[in-house]
C-alpha cells in the first residue's frame, strides 16, 4: 500500500506543477518537458481537457487522489469505505501540508541560479501562502518563510482535526466540546511528526552529498546542483568551525550524526507532550 500511495502522491505533484507552469514551458523547459509527457495522456487525450480547464480543475484532482487512496484503504487494508476515507482524507491533508511547506522552502532558491529553472514553479505554488501573510505583515525579505509555514501548519492542522473530531463522533454534537481539544492536539502531533521527518529527509540529502564527495560527479549536473544549493546553507558555516583533518572533511558526518540527534530529540519531545 506505501507503494501505491507513494506513486497516487507523486502524480498528484506533477499534475500541481502543471497547473503554474504556461504552454510554453511545457513545450520548452526541460522540467515542463517530462511534466508535459507524463500528463497529456491523462489531461489532454483521455479527458480532452485544454490548459485552462485543467487547471481550473486542481482542487478536483486532490479529491481524486484522496479518493484513490480510499479505495486503496478499503480493497487492501480491509477497511469500512467510511474509515478508509476518513484515513484517505487525513493523510491527504497531512501530504499538503508537507508539499507546501517545501514549496515556500524551495522558494527562497528561486533566486539561486543553480536552482532557478525549477525552484520558480515551486515559488508559484506557494505564492498564495505567501501573499496572505504579507497581507498582514508586509514582510519584504525571504523572513516570510517563517510565518508563511507556521499559516500553513495552522491552516491544515485545524482542518485534519475537525476530520478526526468528525470520523471519532459525526454529527453528534454533543462530544464536541469534550473531543475537540484531544482532536486538535492527535492533528497537531500528526503535523509536528510529519515536520519532523523533513528533518529526516534532509540527513540523507546531506549523506548523499557526502557519497558525491568521493566520486567527484559532473558539477552542471542539475540533481549536484540542486543538493549543493540545498545543503550548502548549513554545510559552509559548519565546516568554517570544523575545519577538515588532512583531505578528510569530517563536517558532514558530525553534522549528520547533529542533526540525528536533534531529530531523535524533537520526536521524544513530542512524545512526551502530547
Amino acid at each position: 500500500m506505501p507503494i501505491i500511495s507513494m506513486l497516487i502522491k507523486s502524480y498528484l505533484v506533477i499534475l500541481l506543477l502543471r497547473s503554474v507552469m504556461t504552454r510554453q514551458e511545457l513545450y520548452f523547459n526541460p522540467i515542463g518537458k517530462i511534466v508535459g509527457r507524463l500528463t497529456d495522456p491523462l489531461i489532454e487525450k483521455a479527458l480532452k481537457l485544454n490548459k485552462k480547464n485543467a487547471d481550473n480543475l486542481t482542487f478536483v484532482f486532490v479529491l481524486i487522489a484522496a479518493v484513490l487512496i480510499a479505495l486503496m484503504y478499503y480493497a487492501l487494508g480491509g477497511m469500512s469505505i467510511a474509515v478508509a476515507s476518513f484515513f484517505a482524507v487525513s493523510e491527504m491533508l497531512t501530504f499538503m501540508m508537507m508539499f507546501y511547506i517545501v514549496c515556500i522552502i524551495l522558494g527562497v532558491f528561486v533566486g539561486n541560479s543553480r536552482m532557478s529553472y525549477f525552484t520558480m514553479y515551486f515559488n508559484r505554488l506557494a505564492s498564495f501562502w505567501v501573499k496572505a501573510v504579507r497581507v498582514v505583515f508586509p514582510i519584504k525579505s525571504n523572513a516570510v518563510v517563517i510565518p508563511a509555514i507556521l499559516l500553513v501548519f495552522a491552516f491544515f492542522t485545524v482542518v485534519n482535526g475537525a476530520v478526526i473530531l468528525f470520523m471519532q463522533h459525526g454529527t453528534d454534537f454533543s462530544f464536541v466540546s469534550s473531543s475537540l481539544t484531544s482532536s486538535m492536539f492527535m492533528s497537531l502531533k500528526s503535523g509536528l511528526l510529519s515536520m519532523v521527518s523533513l528533518l529526516g529527509i534532509y540527513i540523507w540529502i546531506i549523506i548523499i552529498r557526502a557519497l558525491m564527495s568521493w566520486v567527484s560527479p559532473d558539477p552542471s549536473n542539475p540533481v549536484v546542483q540542486t543538493i549543493h544549493a540545498l545543503t550548502d546553507p548549513v554545510l559552509i558555516p559548519f565546516s568554517r568551525m570544523i575545519p577538515p583533518l588532512g583531505p578528510v572533511d569530517l563536517s558532514p558526518m558530525i553534522l549528520i550524526f547533529l542533526l540525528y540527534f536533534l531529530k531523535n530529540m524533537l520526536l521524544r519531545l513530542i512524545g512526551m507532550m502530547l
